[in-house]
């Protein structure tokens, strides 16, 4: 009996439940759409970009116990991705199907992205011990050798460094603004205080989106974006590998390094 009249309060509640207005709809469906643009371009070119997992594994080596160690690495990568791309790929398609006619719908949808936001960010976080073992199978596990303490601390300081840009500035721009304007805008329906938004200037990247997007549509996001990473992803390549030479000039003068031995040691690694 009680759960019968449990099933009718459910069902009263969510007849009752108010209907958004068209205009408000739209609004929220703006930003939605954009999450599912971004969603759809990362996803391939996280499969464009697959193959370079593999990049920097010494399956070469002739040391087995190293070459066990990288194949472990490489899949204990693959169930990262494979794990994460299967959440993503399911919150794609509840944003796809997903109305958003009544409260409880924003309420659903407005979970949804916040849980999603912290698993992406913990996706990227589990990256710093596999970064931390990638550094070690480089140096073949021999701290004992002149110079590979400092190669292990400078490789893994450069994949850190990777991971926090990524966390902050590629998560924001591509999923996190959309997902702030979703929740604000939900929160405001709701009655909640929503802290007033803060007027700042547009950066380069939403500038050369505005124009993209303003020329081709949907199609000069995805060439934005791919354009972006790619410049990015040279630029700091080179920003780093300038930063590392005027380091190895500047104590090679001061008598800190021997670049002949340094040169043998990455002989070695390589």
């Amino acid at each position: 009996m009680e759960l019968e009249n449990f099933k009718e309060l459910w069902n009263k509640d969510k007849q009752d439940l108010p209907e958004i207005s068209l205009e408000k709809q739209n609004e929220i469906h703006s930003p939605l759409e954009m999450i599912r643009i971004n969603m759809k371009t990362e996803f391939w070119l996280m499969i464009v970009t697959l193959p370079t997992l593999l990049y920097g594994f010494p399956f070469a080596t002739h040391d087995s116990n190293i070459k066990t160690i990288s194949i472990f690495e490489v899949i204990l990568s693959l169930g990262f991705i494979i794990y994460f791309y299967s959440r993503f790929i399911k919150l794609y398609r509840l944003l796809k199907k997903s109305s958003i006619n009544t409260n409880y719908d924003l309420f659903a949808i407005k979970t949804q992205l916040l849980i999603s936001k912290e698993i992406y960010i913990a996706y990227y976080i589990s990256y710093i011990p596999l970064a931390f073992l990638l550094c070690l199978i480089q140096i073949g596990f021999h701290f004992e050798e002149r110079y590979n303490v400092a190669i292990f601390a400078v490789s893994l300081m450069i994949s850190i460094l990777l991971i926090c840009f990524i966390i902050k500035y590629w998560i924001y721009y591509m999923y996190g603004k959309y997902i702030e304007n979703v929740v604000s805008l939900v929160d405001e329906l709701n009655g909640i205080e929503v802290k007033p938004k803060v007027v700042r200037r547009k950066t380069w990247f939403e500038k050369s989106q505005q124009f993209f997007m303003n020329k081709y549509g949907i199609t000069g996001n995805i060439i934005n974006t791919v354009l972006w990473f790619v410049g990015v992803y040279i630029f700091i390549i080179f920003f780093l590998t300038l930063v590392l030479l005027i380091i190895i000039i500047v104590a090679a003068k001061l008598g800190y390094l021997d670049l002949n031995i340094l040169l043998n040691t990455l002989d070695r690694l390589n």
